[in-house]
């Protein structure tokens, strides 16, 4: 009986110390978590550049160039002198239309980017890999796939843990869902990744845009591939990852007048200038910090590393972080467990416009009395582009597209412009574009005001042949009469289906069903919405967004095109 009870205490001594371990382990990972700051340490000195590994990646799958590389190479960083082997090998995973380089050279507006140097000053051996630039997530998960198992053997380890900027967070997931590389990865850190689309891509292949940015090659498999309809598609096939996903989001519209300035003009509610908060966050995943970050430089080591580096210190951290994780996400000030799929886009106050300036007559839009200001964008085809507007004033403003979009935004290679004008004039305002040439435009109205309209899908997924619900609903002020129409297109051909909506109670919620063709597509959905409002000015909104029909025998095994 002695013995028994001698070696009853000790057991229960032995299992108490262990308790204590794990809550220590919890009680660190805390302690990081929630003072990131005290865990960061700013670059002592650039590390050499990267190298690149001379065995290339899977010829099989490789395609075309990019503009600073091959797909399917790999870069590998120097080793660092304070190299630490506890510490996981980090996989730096580029967006759409970059390359490895964007981890080490110059960003598009925020000088060099230093997160390659934070990393190496943080002792982590790191690659870098070259994805496809302009194709989608099935074809970079396969060859992402296959990068990690030659940076496995590169480094004699079993994982490596990713970091991944925009699109290449959906990538990633591919990765590790789709095509085996959950076994070979830790853990995924996403920066600005659309996990549920861009309503940038929707805007590429609506019906206002769609013919005018195939002039300039801003149509192409992967803005394809990140419509709101089709990554809805995408999250319906993929299951929720058993891998840890630590997310990040950005509220920043970006410098003045650069890309991600004119992209917030067509995004409503927070984002980044590319992609909305809402589609940061992934299912399953921990939504660890929404900062005052804009698209560019949201991937910067002094932007986000303090903030996920505790999340990656070791390369096994085992229960506590699971316990850790759900503490966090249980806090009120920590960071938000995504429980699921679903859209979140806030109403539009958006009016679009485009063609081409050898089009006959002058496009007229309306603006409504209570206007603060509205920003006229405009995304041309040409340099010399120039569009005067005219207000029911007499008013006239111009607007010229010098700027070019850089590379790795949605209307890359395109030329952009905008004016912003205070208090406009309530009536008709009439439209005139020139250029040197024939010139294709589209133009952006961004309005400050009360009046929004919210454009609602009945299915995210649809089979073809079926019917689609529809349903707009006006908010803000009194509306007297309202009309809607939606434009239905199929990869930014011409629209297919032109439904004009019911009007309920009050003429501010519209309803329609829509017939869908047959054939598996992502359709875009253009919906216009016309009116007056109780003072008799008249008013009009376009919402864009996009759905999958896709048929129940291909449901998961069809990619897109």
């Amino acid at each position: 009986m002695r013995f028994c009870s001698l070696y009853s205490i000790l057991m229960g001594v032995l299992v108490v110390r262990q308790r204590i371990a794990i809550w220590l382990g919890v009680l660190l990972v805390l302690v990081m978590a929630l003072a990131p700051a005290a865990q960061a340490k700013g670059p002592v000195k650039a590390p050499p550049a990267p190298t690149l590994d001379g065995t290339g990646g899977d010829l099989s799958i490789m395609g075309g160039s990019s503009a600073q590389g091959t797909p399917g190479e790999i870069y590998y960083g120097a080793l660092p002198p304070n190299v630490s082997y506890t510490k996981p090998v980090l996989v730096f995973v580029h967006g759409y239309n970059s390359s490895a380089h964007t981890w080490w050279q110059e960003t598009a507006y925020h000088g060099v980017n230093d997160m390659y140097t934070y990393a190496y000053n943080n002792g982590y051996r790191t690659a870098f890999v070259n994805l496809h630039p302009d194709r989608n997530m099935w074809t970079n998960g396969s060859l992402l796939n296959s990068l990690i198992d030659q940076i496995r053997t590169k480094y004699g380890v079993s994982k490596v843990t990713i970091v991944a900027h925009s699109k290449g967070g959906v990538d990633s997931n591919a990765a590790s869902v789709h095509y085996g590389a959950r076994a070979k990865i830790s853990r995924i850190i996403t920066l600005g990744s659309p996990h549920k689309g861009t309503p940038l891509a929707d805007l590429a292949y609506s019906s206002w845009a769609g013919w005018m940015v195939d002039i300039f090659g801003g149509q192409n498999e992967a803005v394809y591939s990140l419509q709101t309809g089709n990554m809805n598609y995408y999250r319906s096939i993929t299951p929720t990852d058993t891998i840890p996903y630590y997310t990040f989001s950005g509220y920043k519209c970006g410098p003045i007048n650069s890309a991600m300035w004119y992209g917030c003009m067509a995004i409503s509610g927070e984002d980044d200038g590319v992609v909305p908060v809402w589609s940061t966050r992934i299912p399953g995943g921990i939504h660890l910090k929404e900062g005052y970050w804009d698209h560019d430089e949201i991937k910067m080591g002094s932007r986000t590393w303090s903030y996920f580096n505790p999340y990656i210190q070791t390369a096994s951290l085992g229960s506590a972080v699971a316990m850790a994780d759900g503490l966090l996400a249980a806090a009120a000030s920590g960071p938000v467990t995504d429980a699921g799929t679903g859209r979140e886009q806030a109403p539009g106050n958006i009016i679009l416009r485009g063609g081409d300036t050898a089009g006959a007559g002058a496009p007229s839009f309306p603006l409504e009395s209570g206007v603060r200001s509205a920003s006229f964008t405009f995304i041309s085809s040409r340099p010399d582009f120039a569009a005067t507007l005219t207000g029911p004033d007499g008013a006239t403003v111009t607007v010229t597209t010098p700027d070019q979009i850089p590379a790795g935004e949605i209307f890359a290679g395109a030329y952009q412009g905008t004016v912003t004008v205070a208090a406009p004039a309530a009536g008709t305002w009439n439209l005139a574009a020139e250029a040197g040439q024939k010139a294709g435009y589209l133009m952006i109205a961004s309005l400050d005001s009360d009046l929004s309209a919210e454009l609602a899908l009945g299915a995210d997924v649809v089979a073809p042949g079926a019917s689609q619900a529809l349903a707009v609903a006006l908010h803000g002020p009194a509306v007297a009469a309202s009309r809607v129409e939606a434009a239905l297109s199929r990869s930014g051909e011409t629209p297919h289906t032109r439904a004009p909506f019911a009007a309920a109670a009050g003429s501010a919620r519209h309803q329609a069903s829509v017939a869908v063709p047959a054939g598996n597509a992502i359709h875009n959905v253009t919906t216009t919405v016309t009116g007056t409002l109780a003072d008799g000015t008249a008013f009009e909104r376009t919402v864009v967004s996009s759905f999958a029909a896709v048929s129940p025998q291909e449901h998961g095994t069809w990619h897109g095109r």
